[in-house]
């Protein structure tokens, strides 16, 4: 009798060892995970100027609802100051905006120069480049973002990989585009 006591002591400690050994490891595992998402390492900077200080991540999420007649995915984001209808294109190399998206975000026509060939669905055709201040979709903030400024041949603003690029995922599912940053 008093083997088997013994015997199931030890199994319930061995079991209490076991859930705390697990307890322990979980916990070392989240501290571990902790650390990362803080360390420089995983901070973000601008592709633009790696020398300007380091922005650390956020954990946002933002879902955008397929156009059910198009299939493609529309989005009204901030552009510094204004909003701007954006189709979220990720085979757009840069964000690339109208001229007239471009004057509701405070670009003044004054400080644009068409010099940067492109190639568009309508054919050859310039751009000016410049930076925007901000770009915001939901609770995703990114600063310090180069953009195009079209000024003819492009119906709606979009949203290309200058800025979809600085993101953790972007992910598509079958009635939603996932953005992760």
């Amino acid at each position: 009798m008093v083997k088997l006591l013994l015997n199931s002591a030890a199994i319930v400690a061995v079991a209490f060892a076991g859930v705390a050994y697990l307890d322990y490891k979980e916990k070392m595992q989240d501290a571990r995970q902790l650390e990362a998402l803080s360390s420089p390492e995983m901070a973000v900077t601008t592709k633009r100027d790696s020398s300007k200080p380091a922005k650390a991540r956020s954990a946002s999420v933002v879902s955008i609802p397929k156009d059910p007649r198009s299939g493609q995915y529309h989005y009204k984001g901030r552009v510094n100051s204004g909003y701007v209808d954006f189709l979220v294109d990720t085979g757009a190399s840069a964000i690339a905006l109208t001229l007239t998206d471009a004057r509701k975000a405070g670009v003044r026509d004054s400080e644009l120069t068409y010099n940067v060939p492109i190639n568009t669905a309508g054919g050859r055709n310039y751009a000016a480049r410049i930076t925007l201040d901000q770009v915001a979709l939901g609770g995703i903030i990114l600063r310090d973002i180069e953009a195009l400024v079209v000024p003819k041949g492009l119906e709606t603003s979009l949203l290309g990989m200058t800025w979809l690029g600085q993101l953790q995922e972007v992910k598509a599912t079958p009635n939603a585009l996932l953005l992760r940053y």
